[in-house]
């Protein structure tokens, strides 16, 4: 007759008793779980565990959209199967947080393949058309639409060692943001660039990127179209690129009564700017004057590559360059700016600041003995020491012709190459920001539509060689002391028991 094992049926029972306390346990966490993802589906609840709160609109991008009176629909295009790839993926992630922020947005998608009539009627003049991934943000009030290329909602680099180029950053807030205030503006901001002087025209490249900021771009010749007068207002604002020929008396009186009538300027000047009486009269009726000659640097820590190649300082304690201190993948680079002088005398009744610098190491290089300039690439005798100014922006209150109250706006850069493609002069993404939240200030909107983009490069650990060192000891020797000696202690305590 078999014994009975008591001491084994007790642990049997015990065992089944916590294997069921167990299982019912898991079953209602599941439950849990399940009734509180129905439940945060059904209320609409969403949390952005990206580090960057890629997904999560800015507050810039909040106050847009409270804004929003106007329906409007935002179409998305992409060909059957492609708005899950990892590009759009995005971007669709981003647009359905603007939807659950406002009753005013609509999202469609559209497949341009089986409805291939849709998209042309928003091409205008464009003959590219429109490639996949890009949007048609459009109001349903006054069908005022813009459309958002895919190119332009990511930043690419290239990597000329590789000969590719990588996607580095997530712009599409900025871009989208930009296009729903377009098109429900009733004004479209303008930018006017001046002609007949033999001005440089701004590139393609830039014309686009301005268009984040809802610029429309086009030239004006004040003679040759009969101009006597030009209203001033806070969305039209003139840009004067690198003249080389002077205005006429009638053509300084015409931008003098406009910016003294609450007019917006932005004039780009050259260091080998000749000499020019009327338009630095203009600059002059702000407190301003152009210094002529070679600018370069003498401390490493201010220049790229070449002394002649400057490294801007920018000021921290204004809203144009505020936005770029510190963001390592746009700085500013400028090559031979000319320096722009501030009258002291006229900060009494226009308010002049210098929002871009050179280091106190930078100099102009001056004349030698022979009267040639100096070519060191240190400082030398005769040389004019900094700091220099690169950047300087002008406010001065105005008494309009229509008794109203206005603001004259001037902002005056250093150079003009720094945003000129065609030249030799490095272009960088921190010279087009630069730029293009200017233009933003001068329109009284720098708050509004310039929203930093978002980086999706992985994020890489920064050592000095001392950490390197000390973490190596730790790990190659250290740590692997501590474990053999720990195992030496327990292998003599277990021999000896």
């Amino acid at each position: 007759m078999k014994k009975l094992n008591y001491r084994g049926s007790m642990q049997r029972k015990k065992n089944l008793k916590y294997g069921g306390y167990a299982t019912i346990t898991t079953l209602i966490l599941l439950v849990a779980l399940v009734l509180c993802n129905v439940l945060f589906n059904e209320l609409g609840f969403k949390v952005d565990l990206t580090s960057n709160a890629m997904y999560t609109p800015s507050s810039d991008t909040t106050d847009v959209l409270d804004q929003l009176e106007d329906d409007v629909v935002i179409y998305g295009l992409y060909n059957q199967g492609t708005e899950s790839n990892d590009l759009n993926t995005k971007v669709i992630k981003l647009i359905e947080a603007y939807v659950d922020m406002s009753d005013h947005l609509e999202f469609k998608k559209v497949d341009p393949l089986t409805d291939p009539t849709f998209a042309n009627q928003y091409l205008m003049d464009d003959s590219q058309g429109l490639p996949n991934g890009s949007l048609i943000i459009e109001n349903q009030t006054t069908k005022k639409f813009k459309t958002v290329n895919i190119s332009s909602m990511y930043e690419v680099k290239s990597d000329y060692s590789t000969l590719t180029r990588n996607v580095t950053g997530f712009s599409a807030e900025q871009a989208l943001s930009s296009a729903i205030q377009y098109v429900c503006i009733t004004e479209t901001p303008v930018l006017h660039q001046l002609q007949g002087h033999s001005e440089t025209l701004l590139t393609s490249d830039f014309i686009e990127y301005l268009s984040y900021t809802n610029y429309q771009v086009d030239t004006m010749n004040l003679v040759l179209e009969n101009i006597e007068e030009l209203e001033a207002n806070t969305h039209t604002a003139v840009l004067i690129n690198n003249p080389r020929q002077d205005l006429s008396e009638s053509e300084y009186e015409i931008l003098l009564r406009y910016m003294e009538d609450g007019g917006r300027m932005m004039f780009l000047a050259a260091s080998d700017m000749p000499d020019l009486p009327n338009f630095e009269r203009l600059l002059a009726r702000y407190g301003m004057s152009i210094q002529r000659g070679s600018m370069i640097e003498t401390s490493m820590d201010y220049y790229y590559s070449y002394p002649f190649i400057l490294k801007p300082v920018l000021g921290e304690d204004n809203s144009i360059t505020s936005y770029l201190v510190g963001d390592s993948n746009n700085y500013c680079l400028m090559m031979l700016p000319a320096s722009i002088i501030i009258n002291p005398e006229k900060s009494n009744s226009t308010k002049i600041s210098a929002i871009m610098t050179t280091s106190e190491n930078a100099v102009i290089k001056g004349l030698n003995e022979d009267g040639e300039e100096n070519g060191a690439a240190v400082k030398e005798e005769g040389d004019i020491e900094g700091p220099f100014n690169l950047c300087v922006i002008a406010e001065e209150g105005v008494n309009r012709k229509d008794g109203t109250t206005a603001d004259s706006k001037l902002v005056v850069i250093g150079n003009s190459d720094f945003i000129n493609t065609t030249s030799n002069s490095p272009v960088t993404t921190g010279n087009y920001k630069l730029t293009t939240i200017a233009c933003d200030f001068l329109q009284d909107s720098v708050d509004k539509l310039y929203i930093s983009s978002k980086n999706l490069e992985e994020a890489k650990i920064e050592t000095t060689q001392s950490d390197f060192i000390f973490y190596g000891l730790i790990f190659t020797v250290v740590i692997p002391l501590i474990i053999i000696l720990t195992g030496v202690v327990i292998w003599v305590r277990r021999k000896h028991l």
